[in-house]
């Protein structure tokens, strides 16, 4: 509410105002006046602004009358009249805060925000203890496109209340919008410290900090973050990838871990098969692997990377199985095709395991190692006419296999020889 200096809702208060009129007066303005204060006694602001006019013609320097007159101006909805009037007031009488106060809030209901932080900014160093104008000012400071103003008002606030979450938070996310984001940073996480209720905003900050290519500073705020919710399978699980994805296994496996303990999925399971295949546990990292896929049956990656680890065990007949099931979940996907090639031909059944490269090839040229397996399968199928035209196309590749070449070259020249004698 604005508030008056002479009309208020005391009646001790109504009748000194009313003397203050009347024994300050000129005999020319005590009639208005005295008129101006009995539609004042009875809340009637548009029946006073004429009587306060008159009166202020006679007396211009009658603060008393001019601030009943722009509060009154205010309670009728004129507010660029009363804005006139307050402004009048703070260049006659610049200590009466409550007319500075009054003008600041139409100010900012106007939109003219800059002046507005003056005026708060002009009561603020009167009344330098005062949070609540320090707010206001901050406010103003905010709306006026001025945010280093208002981080300014939010620093004297903390310095007068201490530390509280709110205001912390507050100051954060001023800075934040000045574009001072790692000055925002260390005043979001105290507030998370004070009330954990502000900890649901770290990990949108932290992402923010990874887009700015401050990777490093994401992962210790995600590292904060896991520490103060060590219940949320979700934080566990994202600074767990992050580390590991940043090479620290050991670090990263403890929170991978409590991710899956805490809300198994396939995802978390395979991020946690990774981490132990990279700490060079291949038992644990196959058992996650199996779980990753029982987890999501119709995720063809997820059964790609258990029929790998079924391979490395030399599992073939169950890697197969694998393979194949996520090439008919997938039918273009190339890494099952080439598998499911590779685990047939150790299986012995090399007519699949050259089903399996037709459907490879089917998705784009083969790689080295496929041409190389291709090769081996008509050959020890005795298809040597096929088997001599997939060994040279697999030594036009020029291939990086030493060992390979030198066999493909060595078969060629065998097979060349059965065939010379047919």
């Amino acid at each position: 509410m604005p508030q008056a200096l002479i009309h208020c809702k005391d009646s001790v208060c109504r009748i000194i105002g009313i003397a203050v009129f009347l024994s300050l007066a000129a005999p020319a303005a005590a009639d208005a006046l005295r008129e101006a204060a009995e539609a004042l006694e009875k809340d009637d602001y548009a029946a006073a602004i004429p009587h306060l006019e008159s009166a202020l013609e006679s007396e211009p320097d009658n603060v008393n009358a001019r601030f009943n007159l722009a509060f009154a101006c205010q309670s009728t909805g004129d507010h660029a009249g009363a804005i006139r009037h307050y402004r009048l007031i703070a260049a006659q009488q610049p200590e009466l805060l409550s007319a500075r106060r009054n003008l600041a809030g139409l100010l900012m209901r106007s939109g003219q925000f800059g002046e507005a932080a003056a005026e708060y900014k002009a009561i603020s160093g009167a009344q330098p203890g005062d949070t609540q104008v320090l707010r206001l000012l901050a406010a103003a400071h905010t709306e006026a496109g001025n945010p280093g103003g208002a981080a300014g008002a939010f620093e004297q606030i903390l310095e007068i209340e201490g530390e509280s979450a709110e205001t912390l938070v507050d100051l954060a996310r001023t800075l934040d919008a000045a574009g001072r984001l790692h000055e925002a940073v260390p005043r979001y996480i105290r507030a998370a410290g004070i009330d954990p209720r502000f900890a649901e905003l770290l990990p949108d900050i932290a992402a923010r900090l990874d887009e700015a290519g401050a990777r490093h500073d994401a992962t210790e705020l995600y590292r904060r973050v896991a520490r103060l919710r060590p219940d949320d399978a979700a934080a566990q699980e994202e600074v767990g990838i992050r580390l590991l994805e940043e090479g620290n296994v050991r670090s990263s496996t403890p929170a991978l871990e409590r991710s899956v303990a805490i809300e198994p999925t396939a995802e978390r399971h395979a991020a946690l098969a990774e981490a132990y295949r990279r700490a060079g546990k291949p038992d644990l990292a196959y058992d996650q692997l199996r779980l990753a896929a029982g987890a999501a049956p119709g995720d063809p990656d997820k059964r790609v990377r258990h029929a790998n680890a079924l391979l490395q065990r030399r599992e073939f007949e169950l890697a197969a199985r694998e393979y194949l099931a996520a090439c008919e979940a997938d039918p273009k996907h190339l890494d099952g095709w080439n598998g499911l090639a590779f685990a047939m031909f150790q299986l012995g059944n090399f007519q699949a395991s050259l089903r399996a490269i037709q459907e490879a090839e089917k998705l784009g040229p083969a790689a080295a190692a496929t041409a190389y397996l291709k090769a081996l399968a008509w050959d020890r199928l005795q298809q040597y006419e096929q088997a001599a035209e997939a060994y040279r196309g697999f030594l036009a590749m020029r291939p990086d296999m030493e060992d390979e070449t030198w066999k493909a070259e060595q078969r060629l020249k065998t097979i060349g020889k059965v065939l010379s004698k047919r």
